[in-house]
């Protein structure tokens, strides 16, 4: 390339660069909209705390066990010498979760929630306390907030099948939402095995189930 070629081209790499810099300088001239910047920085706050559940392990937070019910566990799970309690300090926050809706499915039959004998009930009680103790640190009165976990439901012939819970802190009545952000992951557990559950619970012989059931978890941040 010759001496004009190369002159043109570091030309207009100094045009560019001008132009760049006068964008920048116009952009911060202008009147920056104090609700659309509270938006942005509520979405960036929910993102990373959204972050946080999914690298933190319960145990950063003082561990996290709760106690079996009175019936054998199906699950070969770790438990604290020979007694009935769980010890789940080494999982992450957000994997307790999953594992809180894969263990406390419910049930639905014409609109009806049908009882069920669930060993681990106590942990979704027990988790939901833990949370909020959690999020409270983690969010720290910045703003109000509500989490909530819950699978995309099964419907079957004659039942649907799902897990939803919330944690929240809020007063919805007097606070405004300012961001909505949500994570997905699946349940741990094989579809023939979450089949062979779910037809034990319905007494049903045969059953299909969608390729990928999925959790979402929604964390949405309200103004203090």
């Amino acid at each position: 390339m010759d001496e004009r070629g190369v002159g043109y081209i570091a030309d207009m790499l100094v045009f560019a660069l001008l132009i760049s810099f006068a964008s920048l300088l116009l952009a911060g001239a202008s009147p920056i909209d104090p609700k659309i910047e509270s938006t942005r920085y509520a979405a960036s706050f929910a993102q990373s705390t959204l972050l946080a559940l999914q690298r933190s392990t319960a145990d950063e937070f003082g561990g996290f066990g709760y106690q079996l019910g009175a019936f054998e566990f199906e699950l070969n799970v770790p438990v604290i010498g020979g007694s009935t309690k769980r010890d789940l300090r080494y999982k992450t926050l957000t994997q307790l979760l999953v594992e809180d809706a894969l263990l406390n499915l419910h049930v639905e039959a014409g609109g009806i929630e049908l009882e069920m004998l669930r060993p681990n009930q106590g942990m979704e009680s027990r988790l939901r306390g833990f949370l909020k103790e959690v999020l409270d640190k983690l969010i720290c009165g910045r703003f109000g907030y509500r989490l909530t976990v819950k699978t995309s439901p099964m419907e079957l012939d004659f039942s649907r099948v799902y897990f939803e819970t919330e944690i929240k802190n809020f007063d919805d009545m007097a606070q405004q939402k300012l961001c909505s952000e949500t994570i997905i992951s699946t349940l741990p557990i094989s579809q023939e095995e979450l089949a062979r559950r779910i037809q034990g619970v319905l007494g049903v012989s045969t059953l299909k189930l969608e390729p990928d059931i999925v959790v979402e978890i929604t964390l949405e941040l309200w103004s203090p």
